[in-house]
């Protein structure tokens, strides 16, 4: 028998408001353990959401577990017994008082932080008739693919943007063997009504991996307005939960027999010559 994982994909609307955002975090938390799910994902930004990039600053930590936001996680996690990947925060540059990493936290029911992600491609777009977002003005780009061990099942981290480039989805698939891909986001409203759900059954399909897409929706101000749609998509590419818009969760029990029967009906990943 395989592997089986009970997963929440958090989705909530936050603010420039870092105490109300962790409220909302430890209610949703809350409210996925009490369902069953043994490893929490929140969105990208779950702890700030401010009008400009320079505004995040007010919630830049070192993750060392001595700041609110790791240790709002690390308590909620030892509360609820459970795995939280905290989806994109902004972590302090040593040396560097511009710009802060958006980074993925991973924390075990111990209150361990035991991996990070920070983010590989930052969202420099002038999206079509919005807004012109510039996220590389006061953030630092990391340079490392992570897939971390989360209740024994291979957990392959990234963020929002990233989901555009799927080199990044090969090597944390063929090179370092997931079989569960996160993808926090806090896509816009624009470009997540044409690309959204597209580009995450596309990542599911051509990996063979599930995908866990935790969202942010609605307007956070006057200047952002994020698409909503938290997924969990199978590794046939089939959509098996949706929240389109609300805070709330979506709850999937993820399957390892599922991945195993996809890649020997269609072994695509032992036929991909060209990586």
């Amino acid at each position: 028998m395989g592997w089986k994982l009970p997963v929440a994909a958090v989705q909530m609307r936050a603010i420039g408001d870092l105490a109300a955002n962790l409220g909302v975090v430890r209610e949703l938390v809350g409210k996925a353990a009490a369902d069953g799910a043994q490893l929490v994902v929140l969105p990208e930004c779950f702890s700030f959401l401010g009008r400009a990039e320079g505004d995040k600053f007010a919630a830049a930590e070192t993750l060392d577990g001595r700041g609110p936001v790791l240790g709002a996680l690390r308590e909620a996690a030892t509360k609820h017994g459970t795995w939280i990947i905290g989806g994109g925060t902004p972590e302090t540059v040593p040396g560097d008082p511009k710009r802060t990493y958006n980074t993925l936290v991973v924390v075990d029911p111990r209150g361990e932080l035991v991996a990070r992600y920070r983010k590989i491609h930052l969202f420099d777009v002038d999206i079509p008739g919005g807004a012109v977002l510039r996220e590389s003005d006061a953030t630092a780009a990391g340079d490392e693919a992570v897939v971390v061990d989360i209740a024994g099942v291979k957990v392959g981290l990234s963020i929002c943007y990233d989901l555009r480039f799927p080199e990044l989805y090969r090597t944390l698939v063929k090179d370092k063997g997931a079989e569960v891909v996160v993808i926090p986001a806090a896509f816009t409203a624009h470009t997540g009504a044409a690309h959204w759900h597209v580009l995450m059954r596309a990542r599911a399909i051509e990996d063979q991996v599930w995908i866990v897409a935790a969202a942010q929706w609605g307007k956070h101000n006057d200047k952002r307005e994020s698409y909503g749609h938290s997924l969990v998509v199978d590794p046939w590419g089939t959509i098996v939960g949706e929240l389109a818009e609300g805070d709330g969760v979506v709850a999937a029990t993820l399957d390892g027999d599922i991945v195993a029967k996809r890649r020997a009906q269609m072994p695509v990943l032992r036929h991909a010559v060209l990586w």
